[in-house]
């Protein structure tokens, strides 16, 4: 291939392109006076016209078609990137930090960024890394890069694709994906490393391996891609770095930083806001969705963070709030949680629902805090939407001083008979368990997955936390108790049900007054799978009875049918 963008002879000299804001470029104007770094811009034309000579698109409607690279792409990435030169000829730039919002090309840019630099260096032995926090995401850019390879004659002359290899024989070069820890990983000489989605990254360490992995290189290149994320995390702590390059605070005159993001005062609802920070905004970012994405995080609190993050790139908190209380849709239809309250007000909901069958929700306090036990009845024969009976508990000693501290009316909830005053000082556990054993008496406790196929699971959720003793002793007594991880794996898929319930007014719960306020202050923790729990340490209060109805809509979601039998007919059997 002709395509090569090393140092050579004879090259012309220009003055820099104009490429970004003046106060980005004005130090390397200052030094290109000083003839510290020089544009090659014969350099820089080879590399764009690179993309559309070799490389394909890879999905959607672009699939197939030859890459011809964004005006943004072009300017701002690709000829500074490898057209400035040190004195010596080789390029200036080291390292590339591109902040773009999701559905903007990056990773197809990368992917081709990645081909260029093993075969246009020529570099013999070149190695590039494609590195991420799980594997799964190192693949994607590698994925399409070989997919550019299977494409292209001209690249499938040169270049071998493998299962996690892209080989050049000539050069002895490769391009290969790598995730997880820097240990273990010795031998490496890296000449070029794609990193993808920093703000997933839970530290620095397998890159800063890889980076001192290529000292010994002419000039290597890393091209580092990625959204916002959340405030606090280690992409955090990069993207500041990015930004102080930016200003000048740190001078690093061999790292090109590119931000395309909203300002944090900006609206986030106005779609000019959403041309600022998506350059490829109606290209291959669609508006409809754009539009689409925002309707969704107008009407559920948390998606509006999600928002931020993936479609403005503006750094959030972990936490955020949740559910909806009285919200309005765009056709006008009001939704949220006082729309959920039903006909029958909760003080008569324990006759209503006497003798159905329900799964149960226990978080229990340490000594002295609120407790909560949470009963939920799925859709049955009476029952044409899910009911909610939630109980609190905390001790009588403490209601006043509490109701005091805390700002809450504790003593009206107890006269309303809305929270159950526990003898003394502490959480009196075995007032509780008695309280579970009347309502087994009055109510079904579903035994999941009492049937041939599996063993009896248990239809009342325990948070681990503090509560393995009395677990036992519920178990003692013929219960069927289960311990319910608090984590994403066990919380996600409840939580996204609630949620989908209290959206769609599609549950009942009696307008419980300590119930409604956990609901008002429960705040959402998401990982980087999109899996949500409800976040005790980023509550400004209690939300006992939010995880407790989580944790019963997860242990419900395990039934598998038990009949009709009640729970103290079912215990007998053994």
């Amino acid at each position: 291939m002709a395509v090569k963008c090393g140092p050579a002879a004879g090259r012309r000299r220009s003055r820099p392109p104009g490429v970004g804001a003046a106060a980005k470029w004005c130090k390397a104007r200052d030094r290109w006076e000083e003839g510290e770094f020089w544009f090659d811009e014969e350099a820089a034309d080879k590399a764009v016209a690179f993309f559309p000579k070799y490389c394909c698109f890879t999905k959607g409607e672009w699939a197939g078609k030859p890459f011809v690279l964004e005006d943004w792409q072009e300017s701002r990435i690709v000829r500074p990137l490898f057209g400035w030169k040190r004195a010596d000829g080789t390029r200036r730039y080291r390292r590339c930090y591109v902040w773009v919002p999701r559905k903007n090309g990056k990773t197809e840019l990368a992917a081709g960024i990645a081909l260029l630099v093993l075969l246009g260096d020529a570099e013999p032995g070149g190695e590039i890394y494609s590195i991420a926090s799980i594997q799964e995401q190192a693949q994607l850019v590698f994925d399409q890069a070989a997919t550019m390879v299977a494409q292209s004659d001209e690249l499938g002359d040169h270049l071998h694709c493998f299962k996690t290899s892209i080989y050049s024989p000539a050069l002895n070069a490769s391009f290969k994906p790598l995730s997880g820890k820097a240990e273990g990983k010795h031998g490496y000489n890296a000449s070029g490393l794609i990193g993808d989605e920093i703000h997933e990254w839970t530290s620095g360490d397998l890159y800063q391996f890889i980076h001192d992995s290529s000292d010994a290189r002419r000039q290597p290149l890393e091209f580092l891609i990625s959204t916002a994320g959340k405030k606090g995390t280690y992409g955090e702590e990069v993207y500041d770095e990015c930004l102080k390059i930016l200003d000048g605070t740190i001078d690093d005159p061999e790292t090109l930083v590119v931000i395309f993001a909203a300002d944090p005062d900006d609206d986030w609802q106005d779609e000019s806001t959403w041309g600022k920070a998506n350059p490829n905004l109606n290209v291959s970012k669609k508006l409809d969705a754009m539009r689409a994405n925002a309707r969704r995080a107008r009407q559920l609190p948390r998606l509006e963070n999600h928002f931020k993050n993936y479609h403005l790139n503006l750094w959030t908190e972990q936490a955020v709030r949740w559910l909806p209380i009285d919200a309005i849709d765009d056709d006008g239809r009001r939704y949220g949680w006082d729309h959920c309250a039903g006909p029958i007000e909760y003080k008569k909901l324990e006759e209503h629902l006497l003798h159905k069958r329900c799964f149960g929700g226990l978080d229990l306090s340490s000594t002295t805090d609120l407790s909560a036990l949470v009963w939920w009845f799925p859709v049955q024969d009476g029952l044409e939407v899910p009911a909610v009976l939630a109980r609190f508990f905390k001790p009588e000693a403490l209601i006043k001083v509490h109701s005091k501290r805390d700002k809450l009316p504790y003593d009206r909830w107890v006269s309303e008979g809305a929270l159950m005053a526990t003898p003394g000082n502490v959480i009196d556990y075995a007032f509780i368990q008695e309280q579970i054993y009347l309502d087994a008496e009055r109510y079904r406790i579903a035994h999941v997955g009492d049937s041939i196929r599996s063993a009896n699971i248990g239809g009342l959720a325990i948070d681990r936390w503090n509560a393995t003793e009395t677990a036992v002793k519920l178990q003692q007594e013929g219960l069927p108790v289960v311990l319910f991880g608090q984590g994403f794996a066990s919380m996600s898929a409840p939580a996204k049900e609630l949620e989908r319930l209290v959206i769609d007014n599609g549950l009942h719960h009696g307008g419980h007054p300590i119930l409604k306020r956990h609901v008002q202050v429960v705040a959402v923790e998401t990982d980087p799978a999109d899996n949500i729990k409800p976040a005790k340490n980023k509550s400004t209060e209690r939300i006992d009875g939010v995880v407790s109805l989580t944790m019963a809509i997860g242990i419900a979601a395990k039934d598998e049918g038990e009949g009709e039998r009640s729970f103290w007919e079912t215990a007998s059997r053994n």
